[in-house]
C-alpha cells in the first residue's frame, strides 16, 4: 500500500539538514517528517521538490555553537541541543544505531511529551529513513526539550475510558495562560487536579489507546489531540527498542493524559460510531500528495499505519475529515 523511500526524498533530508528543529514561536520543524509521509503516499520527486521549497523560507539554520556552561548537555535544557547533536553523532558512528537507541530511549521516554510529541515523532520518522544523521538530530532534539510529567503511577481505581472522562471534568472550566501545547501542558503538570487524574490503569491495552486517540481526535479534530494519533504511531514505529513494551505504553498514556487535559476541545462521551468506510487509499494518497499542509500529511500517512493493524473505521473516518478540509484547494 505505502511506497517505498526513494532517493529523491533521502536527499532532500539530507538537505535539511542544516535547518534547526525549531523555527519562529518555538514551533517543531515538520519537514523530515513530512517528505517522509509523501513519500510513503507516492508523492513524486517533483511534489516533494515544492514542498520542500515551499517549507524552508521559514525554517532557521541549525544551532551549532555549544555555550561554554553547557558543554555537558542536560536533559530538558534547550540550550543544551548543540552538544547532545554532537554527542548523538559521535555515539552512533562509534556504536551504531541500535546500541545508541536501546540505551537511550529508556532514559527519554519519560519525557515523550517534549515538544508536543515531535521529538518522539520525528525520531520515528529518522529510522523509517534510515538516516543515522537525522537520528542523531532528532534525538538531541527529543533530550533537550524533555518535558517531565512527574512520577509514574499505575491504579486499578479506573481504566482508561474512564480516566478521560474524570480529566474532561476536572478541566473543563480551566483557562489556560496565552501559550503553545507544551505550555498548556505544564500548566496541567502543575494544577491541583492532576495527581487524582495521571496514573496510568493497571489493564491499559495498545488497543485501548488506539481506540481512544482516535475517537477523541475524531470527535473533536482538535489540534492537541491530533499529535496524540501521530504520537501514538510514532511510539509503535519505536518499541523494537524497548524493553519494556508496557512501561512504553504507560509513559506515552501519562503524556496523553495531560495533552488531553490541555485541549481545547475535549468532547468523549455520547459519540456515535462511524458506519463502514471502504477506504479510497490510491485517492487519499493523491490527494495528500499536493498539499502544503504538514499535519494533514503526517496524520493521513499516521492513520493509514495505524489502520492495518488495528482495522478501527475511525482512522477512515478521520482521513476523510482531514481531507475534506482541503477539497476546495
Amino acid at each position: 500500500m505505502h511506497a517505498p523511500i526513494h532517493a529523491e526524498c533521502l536527499a532532500l533530508i539530507d538537505k535539511g539538514l542544516q535547518f534547526d528543529p525549531i523555527y519562529g514561536p518555538e514551533l517543531s520543524n515538520h519537514l523530515p517528517m513530512a517528505l517522509v509521509a509523501l513519500a510513503r503516499c507516492g508523492a513524486s520527486p517533483l511534489q516533494l521538490q515544492h514542498f520542500y521549497q515551499a517549507y524552508t523560507p521559514n525554517l532557521r539554520p541549525i544551532r551549532q555553537t555549544i555555550p561554554p556552561r553547557h558543554a555537558t548537555p542536560a536533559l530538558a535544557d534547550r540550550d543544551s541541543f548543540p552538544a547532545f547533536h554532537q554527542q548523538f553523532r559521535q555515539q552512533i558512528a562509534l556504536q551504531g544505531t541500535d546500541t545508541v537507541l536501546r540505551e537511550w530511549l529508556p532514559v527519554l521516554l519519560p519525557g515523550l511529551a517534549a515538544s508536543a510529541f515531535h521529538g518522539l515523532i520525528r525520531l520515528s520518522y529518522a529510522l523509517e529513513a534510515d538516516n543515522h544523521d537525522e537520528i542523531a538530530l532528532s534525538l538531541a532534539y527529543w533530550a533537550s526539550e524533555y518535558q517531565a510529567l512527574g512520577e509514574l503511577h499505575f491504579t486499578d481505581q479506573y481504566q482508561a475510558e474512564t480516566q478521560l472522562e474524570q480529566a474532561c471534568e476536572a478541566f473543563r472550566d480551566y483557562v489556560f495562560q496565552p501559550g503553545i501545547i507544551v505550555d498548556r501542558v505544564n500548566e496541567v503538570v502543575h494544577h491541583a487536579a492532576y495527581p487524582s487524574i495521571a496514573a496510568v490503569p493497571d489493564d491499559l491495552t495498545e488497543s485501548d489507546i488506539a481506540r481512544l486517540t482516535i475517537r477523541a481526535y475524531l470527535a473533536s479534530g482538535d489540534f492537541t489531540l491530533l499529535h496524540g494519533v501521530t504520537g501514538f504511531d510514532a511510539l509503535l514505529q519505536l518499541m523494537p527498542f524497548l524493553p519494556d513494551r508496557r512501561l512504553a505504553l504507560a509513559c506515552y498514556w501519562q503524556a496523553y493524559i495531560a495533552a488531553f487535559c490541555s485541549a481545547r476541545d475535549r468532547p468523549f462521551s455520547g459519540q456515535s460510531q462511524p458506519s463502514d468506510i471502504v477506504p479510497d487509499w490510491v485517492g487519499w494518497f493523491s490527494k495528500v500528495a499536493t498539499l502544503s499542509d504538514d499535519h494533514s500529511i503526517k496524520l493521513t500517512y499516521s492513520c493509514s499505519r495505524l489502520y492495518q493493524t488495528f482495522q478501527f473505521n475511525e482512522y477512515l473516518a478521520a482521513i476523510q475529515m482531514r481531507l475534506a478540509a482541503h477539497q476546495e484547494q
